[in-house]
């Protein structure tokens, strides 16, 4: 019997006799509400049971005409049970206002064409379930939760109940309405508590109609004591949501009151799956338990520290450094093509891409990138082993090259790059690259961030590295990573085993007849203008080495379509 729901045709357990929501009473089958978790977690919304109590939002077509005023003092007046309109805001010409009760938003509904407007017209009223609304809290807000919350603390005892705190007297008298449904008023509480109660050991959270516990996952690094907790008559479908608070030593905890109680066969199940969250609970819904089996040591052991890169040597650092600024300066312009010089004329390439499977929230897609990765279910069996073998393995640089050039645009961030050498010799060198970047041809306010791990086996070519294998691994970045990435604007830190200047001549020797300055414009000149180095080299020494009119004189003679298909063979 283990932590694992039953089969859809037993009844499931009530821990306690009675169902809190009275699921098992009704028969409601458990694989249907776990279904319709899955999808409504996948689409980034909150999950309510069918039968459970719900935000409703009424929304007034051409509002804006009658008023606030007009439109909650008609409604008043019509509507048979008192309403508490919450987060009421005109969207262009339409009146927009949330109710909580299912009750209100029916009696609302009614008055549907039955109230005119000013300007003559029937004032329509639509109404349909919603997610609770969503708003910022501004300075006098906040200062008004702090008050609260501080009224609603025990020093003696550092407990702090925000038991019901929808319906707190103190702000429901200041006309706020303090949802912990509502991520931007959790996320406030969670600040409130690190910056003034980090000492906290007490806390209760319920009857809060909470359905996911994801804003205050970081509530146990900043509040690290909390040995109780009470979460009770709240909206918990999912055992697997006390996984976000697991880094708590909780010894008493309270979940009575969420349909998460109600899914197991036995309560020996029930109590089984909760230890797996928190091995040390003592108190579970009130009732004692017997005292669990540990391996606890009574010191903490601390893995070391992640180490940052590995190069084997101060010359080979230097040679690493330089290959991969100019290798991801050319993978993030406009024009990829000038990474051809980088690969050799028989070089292999594969590109592995899949969803974060430690990531327990919605992701950005990455079907970008499905149709060249190296991912067997998508190949389908009907595909032969011929061509099994050219979708998933590039050969040859022109192949590699023209499938980078098909990827999605990118910018890296530097500053997350982790560069470890694990083999170099004088005629091979192998490395793998890890870090984060951000596709830039997005169409979204907020492009998605992946991680990558890149694995490069080059063999020496004059002055510079030449790749015979690249191997990369591209998935969505986990949360830690997001809110670290992109901190540190170029150029970049010294802790950054990317060097802030381009090198010279990474990929292929550049004549050592010229000077190092010389050598970078050569090979600036050769990734902005498309031309080999050798063209490159002869536009800049006819035009006396300056930078400027070397350009002018490339973009009027490519205008006039002067220049010959040699000059762009590379």
């Amino acid at each position: 019997m283990g932590d694992e729901p039953g089969p859809s045709t037993k009844q499931r357990f009530s821990p306690y006799g009675t169902s809190s929501r009275g699921s098992a009473g009704r028969g409601r089958n458990r694989n249907d509400g776990g279904n319709n978790y899955s999808k409504m977690q996948r689409m980034g919304l909150p999950f309510t049971d069918s039968d459970s109590p719900q935000w409703y939002k009424v929304i007034i077509p051409y509002g804006k005409k009658g008023g606030k005023d007009f439109i909650l003092k008609s409604l008043t007046e019509r509507v048979n049970i008192p309403f508490k309109p919450v987060d009421f805001h005109f969207e262009q010409e339409k009146a927009v206002f949330f109710v909580q009760e299912k009750q209100e938003a029916n009696a609302i509904r009614s008055q549907d064409k039955k109230i005119q407007l000013p300007n003559g017209f029937k004032m329509i009223v639509l109404v349909k379930p919603s997610p609770p609304p969503v708003t910022e809290l501004d300075s006098g807000a906040l200062e008004k939760l702090k008050l609260c919350m501080s009224a609603r603390y025990d020093p003696s005892t550092k407990a702090l109940n925000l038991s019901c705190l929808a319906k707190d007297q103190s702000l429901a008298a200041e006309n706020l309405f303090m949802a912990l449904s509502r991520r931007s008023v959790m996320t406030n509480v969670v600040k409130v508590i690190e910056e003034n109660i980090p000492e906290l050991e007490e806390l209760d959270m319920s009857d809060n109609r909470l359905i996911s516990l994801e804003a205050m996952r970081d509530l146990p690094q900043k509040a690290p004591n909390v040995k109780k907790l009470n979460l009770g008559k709240n909206k918990l479908s999912h055992i697997d949501e006390l996984r976000k608070l697991q880094d708590w030593k909780l010894d008493h905890l309270i979940l009575d009151g969420n349909d998460l109680c109600d899914k197991f066969r036995d309560n020996n199940a029930y109590v089984s799956a909760v230890r797996k969250k928190f091995p040390k609970v003592l108190t579970l819904d009130g009732h004692t338990l017997p005292p669990p089996i540990t391996f606890d040591l009574e010191t903490s052991s601390e893995l070391p520290a992640v180490k940052g890169s590995f190069f084997i040597s101060d010359s080979i650092q230097t040679s690493t450094v330089n290959f991969l600024k100019a290798f991801f300066t050319l993978y993030d312009s406009d024009n990829r093509q000038p990474l051809m010089e980088a690969y050799n004329e028989e070089a292999l390439f594969s590109l592995s891409v899949a969803k974060n499977p430690n990531i327990e929230y919605s992701q950005p897609k990455v079907h970008d990138y499905l149709s060249e990765s190296r991912n067997f279910i998508k190949m389908g069996k009907s595909t032969s082993e011929t061509m099994r073998k050219n979708k998933l393995l590039k050969r040859g640089k022109i192949n590699i090259v023209a499938q980078l050039c098909d990827l999605p645009s990118t910018t890296h961030d530097y500053n997350s790059f982790i560069v470890d050498v694990d083999h170099s010799s004088e005629i091979l060198r192998s490395f793998v690259v890890e870090g984060v970047f951000k596709e830039t041809d997005s169409k979204s306010d907020r492009p998605p961030i992946r991680a990558f791990s890149r694995r490069f086996i080059t063999v020496p070519q004059g002055a510079g590295m030449n790749i015979i294998n690249d191997m990369l691994t591209i998935t969505n970045a986990s949360r830690e990573q997001i809110q670290n990435a992109f901190k540190h604007p170029a150029p970049t830190p010294s802790s950054s085993p990317v060097p802030e200047s381009s090198p010279p001549a990474p990929f292929t020797q550049t004549p050592s007849t010229y000077t190092p300055e010389q050598q970078q414009m050569i090979q600036q000149f050769a990734a902005q203008s498309g031309m080999n180095h050798q063209w490159s080299i002869k536009c800049l020494e006819q035009n006396g080495w300056n930078y400027e009119k070397s350009g002018e004189i490339f973009l009027e003679l490519q205008k006039q379509n002067k220049i010959p298909p040699e000059a762009f063979t590379k």
